[in-house]
């Protein structure tokens, strides 16, 4: 399973089954991704909001997704005051609440193929080519830079 296929499954099954939020499904995605499932992870709920959700959520809606993964059995915290908040992602638990059964036709789940998605990829990697096109052939095309005299 990918990265996209991981975070799909966790936040159907997080929405359908605990009454979970995106926000959980996006912090605890990011703990895996870090390796929390393996060994503790250290991190403050700014840091992890600011930095490696990359604003999408703040501070607050961390805050209290790590609240509902610990009272859900997802991530245990230890937390030290004023400095930073040790995760451990409860791998067993993790790997139950995947195990739980979906409907495959969900969005994100099933395997459906949408053809205008393929001229819009066409068109994203030709605007792409054409842009590296013109850099090559004609570098005065590119922004210069400006010398103080």
């Amino acid at each position: 399973m990918d990265s996209k296929a991981l975070f799909n499954e966790l936040l159907h099954r997080l929405r359908k089954y605990e009454d979970g939020k995106y926000s959980d499904a996006m912090l605890l995605h990011y703990l895996l991704r870090q390796g929390a499932d393996d060994s503790e992870f250290k991190s403050t709920a700014v840091k992890v909001a600011l930095d490696a959700l990359s604003g999408c959520l703040n501070r607050w809606e961390v805050q209290r997704s790590i609240d509902r993964l610990s009272q859900l059995g997802l991530i245990s915290t230890r937390v030290h005051a004023n400095t930073r908040t040790h995760f451990t992602v409860k791998r067993e638990a993790v790997l139950a609440l995947l195990a739980k059964p979906l409907p495959r036709n969900l969005p994100g789940i099933d395997e459906r193929h949408f053809p205008f998605l393929d001229e819009w990829k066409t068109a994203q990697k030709a605007a792409g080519s054409a842009d590296a096109a013109i850099e090559q052939i004609n570098p005065e095309v590119l922004p210069q830079p400006v010398q103080n005299t």
